[in-house]
């Protein structure tokens, strides 16, 4: 074994990875970006998740709470309402993690020591990181001011507050009732992915490519060609995953089962045309397999699957809502465990159906210009 020989070799292996400018820049930059993008992500905590409040007593008792509530930064006031339909509709939607109901006569039953005075508060337990934290933000808010409201007025200094605090969807705190749906979603994602990402990357790599493009076929019916085992392999693990994650850990499925296979559908087109995409620009299945974990690690980062997107900041919100995983991983976990439906889905539903037109048009035209 000759050390000469061996670094001729590693120089050899080097300079040909300069040469390679696009795979050199994704090996340096793309880590410092992921880094970036979860330490920003997560250096937040859980901050500003939605309050909704239904005020039936309307006294400045309960808006003195309202605003000592708001001002936590665990919590922000979305909005009030008038009804209980209004709030949970709202909690089923995911618009508001956390709901406060405060009866007729409150004030009134906090500032007689003979009688008790009952708060009833809602929480989303479909996170149970979030949720343990927006309910420990709202006991002590409740806490700290009955304790002063009854110092300053010389009665007994003991919070006589009964809150009553329901969890919807996870009353458990069970981990995997939030991770399964969301890994569900993403295993069906990267499959889906890969698969599509291979096409015409394999055939360019083979040597087929140039006999592929003299057949008749026109590039749609290529890209179709191409698509289609991709979406049949996704549909079929979507199905097989769901089944596991059903039976085999007990996750619930509290919404309609067809709601959420339609919703699959333009997700899984959505990522078969990114997939095409990839393909069509790769000249190995090696490089489509590099743009497929870079692109993983964006749509990770921007999807809500580690961290909740509320965390992220509003320009990166806005992009959040242009990759179609953050619109299916919402979906998911409310049709499984909201019960949600078309309803409550419908602006998820559409982004989908909007973001599938659209990166599929781009697929079909990104490949005709690379094949003629």
């Amino acid at each position: 074994m000759r050390v000469d020989r061996i670094g001729n070799l590693v120089w050899k292996e080097l300079l040909q990875l300069a040469r390679d400018w696009l795979l050199t820049t994704f090996l340096f930059v793309l880590p410092m970006l992921q880094l970036v993008l979860l330490a920003r992500a997560t250096g937040r905590g859980i901050k500003e998740q939605p309050l909704v409040v239904l005020d039936l007593d309307r006294s400045a008792v309960t808006r003195e709470l309202v605003l000592r509530m708001d001002s936590r930064e665990e919590l922000a006031l979305w909005r009030f309402v008038e009804d209980e339909r209004a709030l949970t509709a709202a909690l089923e939607r995911g618009t508001a993690r956390v709901a406060v109901i405060f009866p007729s006569g409150f004030a009134a039953d906090l500032s007689d020591p003979t009688r008790t005075a009952t708060v009833r508060v809602v929480v989303d337990g479909s996170s149970d990181t979030v949720a343990g934290i927006v309910q420990s933000t709202v006991e002590t808010v409740f806490a700290d001011y009955t304790r002063q409201y009854l110092a300053a007025k010389g009665l007994r200094t003991d919070p006589p507050v009964d809150l009553r605090v329901v969890t919807d969807y996870n009353p458990t705190y069970n981990v995997r009732q939030f991770t399964i749906p969301a890994q569900v979603g993403f295993i069906v994602y990267q499959i889906t992915l890969v698969i599509a990402s291979l096409g015409l990357a394999r055939e360019r790599e083979l040597g087929t490519l140039e006999a592929l493009i003299v057949t008749p076929l026109s590039r749609t019916e290529i890209v179709l060609g191409k698509a289609i085992p991709a979406f049949l392999i996704g549909l079929v693990n979507f199905l097989f995953l769901v089944a596991v994650a059903r039976f085999g850990f007990q996750v619930p499925m509290r919404g309609s089962f067809l709601l959420l296979l339609a919703l699959t559908v333009p997700f899984l087109l959505a990522e078969i045309g990114w997939g095409v995409i990839i393909s069509s620009i790769s000249r190995t299945q090696q490089q489509a397999i590099l743009f497929v974990f870079i692109l993983a690690i964006v749509d990770l980062t921007f999807s809500g699957y580690l961290v909740p997107v509320k965390n992220l900041s509003p320009a990166l919100g806005l992009v959040a809502r242009a990759v179609p995983m953050y619109h299916y991983l919402t979906v998911i976990r409310a049709v499984m465990l909201k019960g949600a439906g078309p309803g409550d889905l419908g602006l998820h539903g559409l982004a989908l159906v909007l973001l599938a037109t659209v990166i599929l048009f781009g697929a079909v035209r990104r490949v005709s210009r690379r094949l003629d």
